[in-house]
């Protein structure tokens, strides 16, 4: 029995669910806005703004200098540009397209940089005609 276990199934198999839920994350951060059912929109929340998260985290003011600096000794320039490096590919771990990748780390994250997380915003706006499934949109806020 599945009582009181966290996280959204939505009626499949764990890959298939996976990877829906790294293709509407990665729709959400490209366009900003998507409509899909609620119950998609309720369990990609989390994931977008996770990824959001590590882009904030990843910012660095001037990486070439960092990088520069890093190749000269200094340590903890070294650690700044790994730990970068390493939130980087967290976030290609998960998005598709390396294009939204870069997206996130250059212009979504510096937006929210003052923000403590509530990124998204999800809108509903009734039932589907074809099957009444309850349909909203997921936005960036």
């Amino acid at each position: 029995m599945r009582h009181r276990v966290p996280g959204h199934q939505l009626g499949r198999p764990a890959d298939q669910r996976k990877a829906v839920l790294r293709a509407l994350a990665t729709e959400l951060l490209r366009h900003d806005e998507i409509e899909t059912t609620l119950a998609k929109a309720k369990a990609v929340r989390a994931h977008a703004e996770r990824i959001i998260t590590k882009g904030k985290h990843g910012q660095i003011g001037d990486y070439k200098a960092m990088h520069e600096k890093a190749k000269g000794g200094d340590k903890e320039a070294a650690k700044e540009v790994a730990r970068v490096v390493h939130l980087r590919r967290q976030v290609s771990g998960f998005i598709y397209d390396k294009e939204v990748v870069r997206k996130v780390f250059d212009t979504i994250a510096p937006k929210y940089k003052d923000r403590q997380g509530g990124y998204t915003r999800i809108i509903k706006i009734g039932p589907r005609r074809g099957d009444n499934s309850e349909m909203a949109i997921i936005q960036l806020v």
